[in-house]
């Protein structure tokens, strides 16, 4: 006659439960993964397993505005000239402000508009201006430097072409930072600097 081995103890059934999903993690992902994930799989995992990413900050219409939410003018963000004079702008917010999430910073530059070239997004640049993300894709760093006409991560070494899509240049980086197409809208403080979509490709190291 066969044995049955149903625990009668709740709590026995709980421990056999847990027990069950620790050794599906541990052959996933091993100790780690266990750590890391086994509340979340007690909890109930979505059905692709993945965490899901955040809401993008910037959109179609988004207005880029300094650290203290104002506003930029074409005209004025950035004098026009052959130097790297990045600016650190961030998308506004509902309201007015500034979202200054670590994620939402953007490298704003501005050179002459033909002195840009593939693979730039060149749609999405205007009156000179291209905007990237300032989040390295090494490490996750602040890209807050600059090396003649290159941007600069001071925490490893990495470069990036603005004039060329933000590609690398130098350093461990292995992709560039990601593009925000980015246009102007009509006002009555005159033309605004505004986002006409989101990162052209994953911020932060990939």
């Amino acid at each position: 006659m066969p044995t049955d081995t149903t625990p009668d103890d709740p709590h026995d059934e709980i421990e056999i439960e847990r027990r069950r999903v620790a050794k599906v993690l541990a052959a996933v992902g091993g100790v780690g993964a266990v750590s890391a994930f086994s509340v979340s799989a007690l909890a109930g995992l979505s059905e692709s397993g993945k965490i899901e990413e955040p809401d993008p900050l910037f959109v179609e219409g988004i207005r880029l505005v300094d650290a203290d939410g104002n506003p930029l003018t074409a005209s004025d963000a950035i004098p026009q000239n052959e130097e790297l004079e990045p600016l650190t702008v961030y998308p506004e917010e509902e309201g007015g402000g500034a979202i200054t999430e670590d994620r939402a910073a953007v490298l704003l530059v501005r050179f002459p508009q033909d002195s840009y070239r593939e693979p730039t997004n060149l749609d999405g640049t205007v009156d000179g201006y291209a905007a990237y993300s300032k989040v390295c894709t090494h490490l996750g760093c602040a890209v807050n430097g600059t090396e003649g006409t290159q941007l600069y991560c001071q925490c490893h070494g990495s470069a990036f072409d603005p004039l060329q899509g933000a590609e690398v240049t130098g350093g461990p980086a292995s992709s560039p930072l990601p593009q925000l197409p980015i246009g102007v809208t009509d006002d009555e403080d005159g033309q605004l600097l505004l986002a006409t979509g989101p990162f052209e490709g994953p911020v932060g190291p990939e």
